[in-house]
């Protein structure tokens, strides 16, 4: 037995701080993308969600990572659509970033933010939370690699389709 199988809450935090890395790196390329292009590409939060979801990977997955990377590729896009609007109001006052992020009124931004998350923005909130699931809830034994496939669980008088053919081939 390995320690993480020996002490569970260590892959959580392990992962759990993996998540959240790869959470604000995340948001910083999605508002870095946006302020670069001055527009909002949506897919981007696609990216967050599965960049949240593979680095959650490293505490072996299961449904209480999924949760987790659930959540944090939601607060992954949320921070880099606020990042964003930092930067954008930055770019056009001609002002340096962390200036406008340290003297900027939070209520408006997130009062700008909600005017935009009624629209489309909630379908790719939607999409990377189910992302973060995703990817994160999947054990790294089940990932298959290669030709090798993820093990199949059999029951007691039950043969898997690919047996019963290659018998009845013999």
């Amino acid at each position: 037995m390995s320690e993480a199988d020996l002490f569970p809450e260590k892959r959580l935090l392990l992962g759990g701080f993996a998540g959240l890395a790869a959470a604000i790196i995340g948001a910083i390329v999605w508002a870095a993308v946006t302020v670069a292009a001055k527009y909002q590409i949506g897919f981007m939060a696609v990216g967050v969600g599965a960049l949240v979801g593979f680095a959650l990977r490293i505490g072996n997955g299961g449904k209480t990572f999924g949760i987790l990377g659930a959540f944090l590729a939601l607060f992954g896009c949320i921070l880099g659509n606020y990042f964003s609007l930092i930067g954008l109001a930055a770019g056009e006052l001609h002002v340096p970033f962390f200036t406008v992020l340290n003297n900027t009124d939070t209520a408006k931004v997130i009062s700008a933010m909600w005017e935009d998350f009624i629209s489309a923005s909630f379908l790719f909130y939607a999409i990377a939370a189910y992302e973060g699931y995703k990817f994160s809830a999947i054990h790294a034994s089940n990932v298959s690699s290669g030709s090798e496939s993820a093990p199949q669980q059999q029951t007691t008088g039950v043969v898997p389709t690919d047996q019963m053919d290659a018998q009845r081939r013999r």
